[in-house]
């Protein structure tokens, strides 16, 4: 990876800066990524294949911004990387955290993602990707994907062999649990204005969903402490437990 400039020094979060590894103006208070993203460069230099899988999913996610927002999408991606690390995921998972939206988002074939990083990173991605149906609108078939990736966790549990897609699946929904949580804070509930589904206790049902499964697949495990952190925001978002 190219030599990246030094962040902004410690006021980045009052001032307009320009951040390289999004390639994107930022200003300091929408969600940033500043304390990871001096992990994620070293890793990245460190491993090329890493690199690569971020170099690939910067330009697949192109122009694509956080829904109703102008946060970079990138920022999802690498909190994603960020907690697949944590649960100590491997390179392959890595990989697929930072690319798990290409396949969903993004104009890249499943034949394109094989042949650039292998079969088990396509099986991760494959795995962590909703069936859109083109042909009828997000907001009709919210429901119906949420149900699907509900059942699809569920036949999941208590397979050892699934546990690198599981560990996917929680990063990439924590991630976006804590995207929600640093939102509202800022927003409070206007925030629900801006998705497909719009109604707030929909999205609980749906996260509240996924953590028991979360903590039903990952007890006892080293992912444990983490659910803590779901939960955390789980709550301050819905203003109840799971």
């Amino acid at each position: 990876m190219e030599s990246w400039p030094e962040c902004p020094e410690e006021d980045f979060r009052k001032e307009t800066y320009f951040c390289h590894i999004l390639d994107a103006q930022r200003v300091g208070w929408e969600e940033e990524i500043c304390e990871i993203c001096r992990r994620f460069l070293p890793a990245c230099q460190k491993e090329k294949r890493l690199e690569e899988a971020f170099s690939f999913a910067r330009e697949a996610h192109r122009g694509q911004m956080r829904k109703g927002t102008k946060i970079p999408y990138l920022i999802h991606l690498i909190r994603t990387w960020h907690y697949t690390v944590i649960m100590e995921g491997d390179l392959e998972e890595q990989q697929a955290a930072l690319l798990h939206d290409v396949l969903e988002d993004t104009q890249v074939k499943a034949q394109a993602l094989y042949e650039r990083f292998g079969k088990k990173v396509l099986h991760l991605v494959v795995g962590e990707s909703e069936y859109k149906r083109e042909d009828k609108s997000a907001q009709e078939t919210w429901k119906l994907r949420k149900l699907e990736t509900i059942e699809r966790m569920r036949c999941r549990l208590g397979k050892e062999q699934e546990h690198p897609a599981m560990r996917i699946a929680f990063a990439d929904k924590l991630a976006n649990l804590y995207s929600m949580w640093f939102e509202y804070r800022l927003t409070g509930e206007r925030m629900w204005d801006k998705f497909n589904q719009k109604k707030k206790s929909m999205h609980g049902w749906y996260y509240g969903e996924m953590g028991k499964i979360f903590a039903q697949y990952f007890d006892g495990c080293a992912e444990m402490p983490l659910l803590e952190e779901y939960r955390k925001y789980y709550q301050e978002v819905f203003h109840h437990e799971i």
